[in-house]
């Protein structure tokens, strides 16, 4: 939305409640409310779209475990992204990887287990890192069936 917009409809609003504060304290507070619905509204869309345009990557071993394969599961590219698998010094740099894509690295030989640490860039210029456990014996941070808040006591 142009700020201009924006501007116009603050204006109104400051307008309007100054019109219905003359004539009544509850329709003022109406329009009050108003104005702060719509105001919390544009601001959560705004919000939403910056929050959606991160890139999220997440690292796991292929079945042979063989293969690092790198997934971008957000919904925009990822720039400059360096992989490193702490135990095993293995580390490299992609380019890019695009939205909903894989990145597969290959190594000479099985990796039993290990973590994965990525940092990344988005399109903008912003940051990011994150940490995975791979392994092929089934460790791995990729369980679906672990929960995502744990309860009543879970272990692992």
């Amino acid at each position: 939305m142009d700020i201009r917009w924006v501007a116009a409809a603050i204006i109104a609003g400051v307008a309007a409640f100054a019109y219905l504060s003359i004539i009544g304290h509850f329709l003022e507070s109406i329009i009050v409310m108003l104005i702060l619905v719509i105001g919390v509204t544009i601001f959560m869309t705004r919000l939403g779209k910056t929050i959606s345009d991160i890139p999220e990557l997440t690292a796991r071993l292929s079945p042979d475990a063989k293969n690092i394969i790198i997934r971008n599961t957000g919904n925009t590219n990822a720039v400059q992204i360096h992989v490193a698998v702490v135990p095993l010094d293995i580390e490299y740099d992609v380019t890019e990887i695009v939205a909903e894509a894989e990145h597969t690295h290959s190594v000479e030989r099985m990796i039993r287990e290990g973590k994965v640490y990525i940092t990344w860039k988005d399109v903008g210029g912003r940051a990011f890192s994150h940490e995975d456990a791979i392994s092929a014996l089934g460790k791995g941070g990729d369980d679906l069936l672990t929960p995502m808040f744990p309860m009543f006591d879970f272990k692992k």
